[in-house]
């Protein structure tokens, strides 16, 4: 299930390569925490953006997909692989709650964007309620629960504003922010918990309670 924090960010890069005059140069973006998905290619290219897509993680990213270029191992925090003033939107889907050294990894992804480029990132609310409760949950039952491989919980910062503030003093400007609830997306394998929870969702959404929303979408614009 597609989280609406991923379809924003598809939303936002999708729009901002719209207005490129793409009949001069194809535009340039770039995967930061790629691992193996092609998941924000395959949408991109089915809305027809024309660009190319260079890729990097800390693991091998190396996948076939008519859009990908380069794919390079190495952490946000040290890109020294990716050239500067390069590309003109960058990604991050649920990655930079994993980075260790965001202010690292902010004038990272400032250096290689050119200006006026973006920088979208889909990310945990880690306040919100959900993951509140997964600090406190013991990895065998997030292995359990899931029934896919899992790792300790740890979130790099402790609130949005805080992250936001971070890339803001790194030399980035905060161009939008999006909320979302979306306790269903992690329990839609119990039929009955999920319908609950696709309640729960509807009544925080409508209440627009920032503290109780787990689904974020934030874009960055690097200044002219």
């Amino acid at each position: 299930m597609v989280s609406p924090a991923e379809k924003e960010l598809v939303r936002q890069l999708h729009e901002f390569l719209d207005g490129k005059d793409n009949n001069i140069n194809i535009p340039s973006i770039l995967n930061i925490g790629a691992g193996q998905s092609t998941s924000i290619e395959k949408q991109l290219s089915s809305l027809e953006c024309k660009y190319r897509c260079d890729r990097i993680d800390i693991e091998d990213c190396s996948v076939t997909f008519p859009t990908v270029r380069h794919c390079w191992i190495g952490s946000v925090e040290e890109m020294t692989l990716v050239g500067s003033n390069e590309y003109v939107a960058s990604f991050a889907n649920y990655v930079l709650e994993h980075v260790l050294d965001l202010h690292k990894a902010a004038r990272e992804i400032h250096r290689v964007l050119r200006s006026s480029g973006i920088f979208v990132a889909s990310l945990p609310n880690t306040i919100a309620p959900e993951f509140l409760l997964a600090k406190r949950t013991p990895l065998w039952f997030h292995k359990m629960a899931r029934r896919i491989e899992a790792w300790e919980t740890f979130y790099s910062y402790n609130n949005i504003p805080e992250l936001i503030e971070i890339f803001k003093v790194n030399g980035f400007i905060l161009h939008d922010a999006k909320y979302w609830s979306f306790t269903e997306g992690y329990l839609t394998r119990y039929p009955l918990v999920s319908t609950i929870s696709r309640l729960y969702d509807r009544f925080v959404s409508a209440s627009q309670i920032k503290q109780l929303m787990g689904n974020v979408c934030i874009t960055f614009k690097k200044p002219k």
